[in-house]
């Protein structure tokens, strides 16, 4: 297999951060938007917490279909070419939020309103369904063996940065006066996205084909049937990768969307320590990212990943008892400590784990699979805390749900084989015999 030269490394590379920073961007924005704005925007009629439940649940909605997307379209990436599949979800994702910012809200148009969000919302998502996954998929193939842990990062590099992005322009607005806000100061940060997209756009048709999937057309062992393939082979590594990388999918929202409800609701702070903590803990992240895949390489994907997982875990309550503090300085360190150490060592290293999880033909599909079939949990998880918390009375019945969850992906990662090699197909001969078959 040709090697692809530096320059076309570092293109691929950046291609695959700028799309990374978009898909959280656009994700990070509506779910803070959800949090400050949408409820009375776009469910007026609505009591405060009801306000708040079905604006959450618009948010839910995008990630239910994500799986649906991130099948279809992670198809294509092992039958068309994983280039053409994120220049699709580019496109899709900076329309759909761009779009956003210019909906009419329920005083204008009524009932149309939330109707036209939803919408957008599910369009959004389709766009996402693909993004990280082929995206990690890239990376891992662009990288050399001693490299893949930490250019496999590289995606998870890019959260930080789209939700720095996102959490940096709330963070401009916060100062407005709540009518300024409502009126249109929450419509900037959606229409920031149409830029990003332009930008995206421009590296990301200048990369050419990963090496892998070049190597697979001159071949002519490109699959016709990736999904089936998949499942008849990885079936109990699809179940286990999803279940790994749960964690990071909750603990994103728990710890960048609902601890921002949590502090401005129920705790009755102003959005400002909450924000500066989430911006905090993901510039921190960009320190903790590449250290962590660095050190996947160095010694192993399984340690690395549950050494962040079990911080989470461990942090689950200490978490809830900074916040209720209400000092603004404990605030950011709880969101430092769980979201900018914790879920990013393991969001660092799924990248290398899920890739070196699949054979090159069936990569694709096996890793937005393996995220798709989480991203639903993920996606109900600002829903799920607010009605835990209202069932309970207090953050414990959260706390719950966080440490489960953590200690649940702790045991798929145990029970996971280390991927830690030179050929990132552990079961190649496998695949090659199931390919015969088909």
């Amino acid at each position: 297999m040709t090697q692809p030269s530096t320059r076309g490394r570092t293109r691929a590379i950046a291609s695959n951060l700028i799309g990374t920073v978009l898909e959280w961007y656009d994700f990070y924005i509506y779910g803070t938007a959800t949090s400050l704005a949408f409820g009375a925007l776009f469910f007026p009629t609505a009591s405060a917490l009801a306000g708040t439940l079905a604006a959450f649940a618009t948010y839910a909605i995008g990630f239910v279909l994500r799986p649906v997307a991130g099948v279809v379209l992670a198809r294509w990436g092992d039958t068309i070419g994983r280039k053409n599949v994120m220049v699709i979800c580019l496109i899709l994702m900076g329309v759909a939020t761009g779009c956003i910012g210019l909906l009419p809200t329920y005083a204008q148009v009524g009932a149309l309103a939330p109707i036209l969000l939803v919408l957008l919302r599910l369009l959004q998502s389709i766009g996402a369904g693909a993004e990280y996954g082929t995206a990690v998929t890239m990376s891992a193939e662009y990288a050399t063996p001693r490299q893949r842990g930490l250019l496999s990062s590289i995606p998870a590099f890019g959260v930080s940065l789209g939700i720095l992005l996102g959490t940096g322009v709330f963070a401009a607005l916060s100062g407005l006066p709540r009518e300024a806000f409502l009126a249109w100061g929450w419509r900037v940060p959606f229409l920031v996205g149409f830029a990003l997209v332009v930008v995206g756009l421009y590296v990301r048709l200048r990369v050419d084909e990963s090496p892998e999937f070049t190597e697979l057309r001159r071949s002519g062992t490109v699959t016709r049937s990736p999904i089936r393939e998949l499942l008849t082979t990885h079936r109990g590594r699809v179940g286990l990768a999803a279940l790994a990388r749960s964690t990071d999918a909750v603990g994103g929202q728990i710890f960048n969307v609902f601890a921002i409800s949590y502090c401005t609701s129920e705790l009755d702070m102003p959005a400002a320590p909450a924000l500066t903590g989430v911006l905090i803990a993901n510039l921190v992240g960009l320190a903790v990212i590449p250290l962590a895949g660095r050190g996947a390489d160095r010694w192993g994907r399984r340690p690395v990943f549950l050494t962040g997982l079990l911080l989470v875990a461990a942090l689950g309550f200490p978490f809830f008892w900074l916040l209720q503090t209400r000092n603004p300085v404990l605030v950011v360190l709880a969101l430092v400590l769980t979201y900018g150490i914790g879920v990013k060592i393991a969001l660092s290293v799924s990248g290398a784990y899920l890739a070196e999880m699949f054979d090159p033909r069936v990569r694709n599909s096996g890793v937005n699979l393996a995220r798709s079939a989480s991203d639903p949990l993920a996606g109900f998880t600002p829903l799920i805390a607010t009605a835990l918390l209202a069932a309970a009375g207090s953050y414990w019945a959260v706390g719950v749900f966080v440490v489960g969850t953590a200690l649940a992906s702790a045991a798929a990662v145990f029970a996971s084989p280390e991927t830690r090699s030179a050929d990132p197909a552990p079961e190649r001969g496998e695949m090659s015999a199931a390919s015969e078959s088909h």
